[in-house]
């Protein structure tokens, strides 16, 4: 349900159509921050999900079906926020963009103040996507997450901004640091075009990754916490995974605050995911990234920090040296993206007069 400030709020209506719902840790922490910089400028969040029930609970808002099953929010809502998250890509499904675009698309037929925010994107495979991609969001405004994402829609014809993800903004809370090591690990989905991600999904090396942790655990005296940031996908690894240790571990459950106070109070994050990186980096934790995917390698970069080591296999994380310490990553990139939420909320909040008017 909605907050109780909010049902006497007279501010425009923001609809968030990310990834929320989908049983990501990631992503919810990603409609998390963009909720609370819609409700910073004196405006309602609406977020699109794919459980709605669920998502008004976790974060308070009113939420919808995500998708086109989602249209007739549009007849509500003031401004549509396309994003955040990885979500312009066409490689995971041939139906992806277009589930993605489909409300996004409609409101700017309606003329609905429309802009992309915190997006990642990856170069598009189908000459299609990139008509798609201009047909929507062309001339409107588009914030990335990161440099690549950036080029990939330049590519496609668009003109976007480079920001940050739009955790890097998120505040985080304080927490005593414990002697852990946090392990976000799961499968990857290979590209497809109809098939479903889930039949596609290449599981984790968990013999490699046991023998590096555990020789990590040993050398820092720490014992082990397996995230699942990726749901149930990364629920498996994670179980699978403590079964083969010889360190002591515990699997967290999804509940997403304790992900989030495990990775801020962590000795060191080991990771193949993006998002534990993201906070490991904001909060100070020294982390280890095992990944050939390019976002994770961009992400690196971006950061810019030694406390944010990138290697190819689990063989070098197991023998790499950890700094006890290292300052929290601030990103320029964040207030970007704020200011983008800023500038569609007066947009729409102007949307909203115009019609009340007439």
């Amino acid at each position: 349900m909605p907050s109780a400030d909010e049902t006497s709020i007279e501010g425009p209506r923001i609809l968030v159509s990310g990834w929320a719902g989908a049983g990501n840790v990631g992503d919810e922490l990603l409609t998390r921050s963009l909720v609370a910089q819609i409700r910073a400028n004196d405006a309602v969040p609406v977020v699109a999900s794919r459980a709605p029930e669920s998502t008004a609970a976790l974060h308070g808002v009113e939420s919808v079906a995500w998708g086109p099953k989602g249209r007739a929010t549009l007849r509500s809502v003031d401004g549509v926020c396309l994003g955040p998250g990885g979500i312009l890509q066409d490689s995971s499904s041939l139906w992806s963009l277009p589930g993605h675009l489909s409300v996004p698309g409609a409101a700017r037929r309606r003329g609905i103040p429309l802009a992309a925010i915190g997006v990642g994107a990856e170069p598009l495979r189908r000459r299609s996507s990139g008509w798609l991609l201009r047909r929507v969001l062309a001339g409107r405004p588009v914030v990335t997450r990161d440099s690549d994402s950036s080029a990939a829609l330049a590519a496609a014809g668009l003109d976007p901004t480079t920001g940050a993800d739009v955790v890097f903004g998120l505040e985080l809370p304080a927490v005593e640091r414990r002697r852990e090591i946090v392990v976000s690990v799961g499968g990857t989905v290979g590209s497809g075009v109809i098939t479903p991600a889930r039949r596609r999904i290449r599981p984790a090396p968990i013999g490699l990754i046991a023998e590096a942790v555990d020789r990590l655990a040993s050398r820092l005296d720490a014992t082990v916490v397996l995230t699942r940031f990726r749901g149930a996908r990364d629920a498996a690894a994670a179980a699978e995974l403590a079964d083969r240790l010889r360190s002591p571990s515990e699997v967290l459950s999804d509940d997403v605050d304790e992900h989030v106070r495990r990775v801020c109070g962590a000795r060191v994050v080991v990771s193949s995911r993006y998002h534990p990186i993201v906070l490991a980096a904001r909060a100070g934790v020294p982390a280890l990234a095992v990944s050939t995917q390019a976002k994770v390698r961009s992400l690196a970069v971006q950061i810019g920090s030694p406390g944010v080591q990138i290697f190819d296999s689990w063989d070098d994380v197991g023998r790499a040296e950890t700094p006890e310490a290292v300052p929290p990553a601030v990103l320029e990139g964040v207030a970007v993206a704020h200011e983008a939420v800023g500038a569609l909320v007066r947009a729409a909040r102007a949307t909203r007069a115009e019609r009340s008017s007439g």
